[in-house]
């Protein structure tokens, strides 16, 4: 399996803050909800976000993400 930059993924640097990176939640999940994109990809950049969203919005996960790098699975907690 390829390494997620979830980052890059949500559009934010890894100094981002937790706001930063719920507003850019925010803003992508409306830009990609399979329900309102007509883009062919929407689902799986949707789904893309949402494992991002998971690991970056929770301070533990998102500290072993920054730490493991390509190493880091999600789901390993």
């Amino acid at each position: 399996m390829d390494f997620k930059d979830y980052y890059k993924t949500m559009g934010v640097t890894k100094d981002a803050t937790p706001d930063d990176i719920k507003r850019a939640h925010r803003k992508l999940a409306r830009k990609y909800h399979p329900d309102v994109s007509k883009e062919k990809n929407a689902e799986a950049q949707f789904k893309d976000l949402a494992e991002a969203y998971e690991v970056l919005r929770d301070p533990e996960r998102r500290l072993a993400y920054d730490q493991l790098g390509a190493n880091y699975k999600a789901g390993q907690e």
